[in-house]
Order: structure tokens, then sequence, then C-alpha cells
């Protein structure tokens, strides 16, 4: 491993871990800058810290520096990291997909084996298949730590704690006013599909009112009001400003099941 690697591995555990570099630094007795260093690639720690390093992470030194992977529970989540580090460049971000659609499934399988779940008894085999192959119309799970929504290709999960959000009710508020019209989201998402496997792509304003049947006019109306500020205009075309972009696939999760 490089100086880079070796860096990412530091960062990573501690960000697993859940401590602050301020927190990393307190407990081997060097500087925040120090750990920042090391986690920025610019330097390595100094040999005489590794074994405290790895003991605080609770790591052998051959796992901290990438060379053997623990069969620990606890790091299985490291394990995930090397498969898609392992991947081709162009297949990472499926890889992360794939698994994420494969933990929506583990979790039906799970609350399919309880007596009194409701849910269908489920070979984990074939449900996560299924659910990798889109092949579901809409699943959702809710359990008392955890809700799992999958529609197509779109995975949501949420905890159930620090939903508390009083100081963004006003927002929620005024967002779901701006797309509670049909028109409106038919702009939306006819948007989302023509830009979102494509960062440089638009979608031109005839384009959308061909493939909504709204007028042009409307839809005009529509990018430059109602959906104002969440979309990025020029003069090539329309798209969904990138910190938004995660509006549509949230949103297809809500549909009710009826």
């Amino acid at each position: 491993m490089n100086t880079k690697d070796i860096g990412e591995r530091i960062l990573f555990l501690r960000k697993n871990k859940g401590v602050t570099q301020e927190q990393l630094a307190k407990a081997l007795n060097i500087t925040n800058q120090a750990v920042s260093k090391w986690e920025s690639g610019q330097c390595l720690p100094d040999i005489q810290l590794i074994p405290e390093i790895a003991t605080f992470f609770d790591v052998s030194i051959s796992e901290l520096f990438g060379e053997e992977i623990s069969a620990k529970e606890n790091d299985l989540i490291m394990q995930i990291k090397n498969t898609i580090d392992e991947a081709s460049e162009p297949d990472k971000y499926e890889e992360i997909l794939k698994i994420a659609k494969a933990l929506h499934a583990i979790v039906f399988v799970e609350e399919s084996k309880k007596e009194d779940s409701g849910y269908p008894k489920s070979e984990p085999e074939e449900t996560i298949e299924h659910a990798i192959n889109n092949e579901w119309g809409i699943s959702v799970i809710s359990v008392p730590k955890i809700r799992a929504t999958m529609r197509g290709g779109c995975v949501f999960f949420s905890g159930s704690q620090k939903l508390h959000m009083e100081d963004d009710c006003s927002k929620l508020s005024k967002f779901l006013k701006a797309i509670s019209n049909r028109w409106t989201l038919s702009v939306l998402f006819t948007i989302y599909e023509h830009t979102s496997a494509d960062e440089t792509s638009y979608a031109s304003i005839n384009r959308i009112s061909e493939d909504t049947e709204i007028e042009a006019e409307e839809v005009k109306k529509i990018v430059n009001e109602e959906l104002g500020k969440y979309l990025e205009v020029k003069e090539t075309g329309i798209r969904i400003k990138e910190e938004f972009m995660n509006i549509p696939p949230i949103l297809s999760t809500l549909i009710p099941i009826m």
C-alpha cells in the first residue's frame, strides 16, 4: 500500500469507529495535524505508532495495512469496501447499488422468518437475485429500528431516530407545496430521466413538453416558478442541481401500495 492508501485506510477505520481526528490524536498522544496529514496522504505514521493505531482500531497490523481481511463481524464493512475497491472503475457504483439492493432483500428475508410478520417466507438467494434484477414493483419493510423501501432501482434506508426536524419543517412544507401539482412532478421526473445518467446532459423545454404532453409555455412556467430554485437552467437546457438530484428517487419510494 502507498501513503495515500494507508491514509484512506486510517480515515475509513476512524469514521467506521465513529471518532474524530481530535479523539484519535488524543488517544495516540499526537496532534490533530498529524492525523490530518496521514489521512490526506501527506505522510505516514511513525513506525512506533503502528501497533498503537492497530490496537485503537482493534485490527491486526496486517489488517491496518490492508494486507489481510479480518473475519470479524465488525470488519464486514471493510470487506465490502475492499470488494468495491477491487471492482473496475466503471463498475464501482453499480457494485455499491447492488449491495444496497441486496441489503434490502436481506432485511425482507429476516422479517419473513417471523411467524407474525405478515411477509411471505422467502429464500435468501432467490430474494436477493430478484432485488438486484429490479424484479419487484415496490417493497416496504418497517421494523422498530429500520425502515427499508425499494422501488425498482431506488433503495432507501432510514433509522428510527433523529428524525425531529422542528427547524426544517417550514422548509419541507414549502418544498412539498412546490411539487404538489401533478404536472410539476411530471416535469421534475422527466428532467431527472434525461439527465441523471450523465452529469453533462440537459433536457430542452421542447423535449420535456413532448414527453409530458404539457404545453411548452406551461413547462417554462413550472421550470421558472415552482421548480426554479431546484434546477440549473442554461441555454442548452435544464437539469436538476446536484444537491437536489436525490429528490426524484426518494419521491419514487413514497408512492403508496394500493
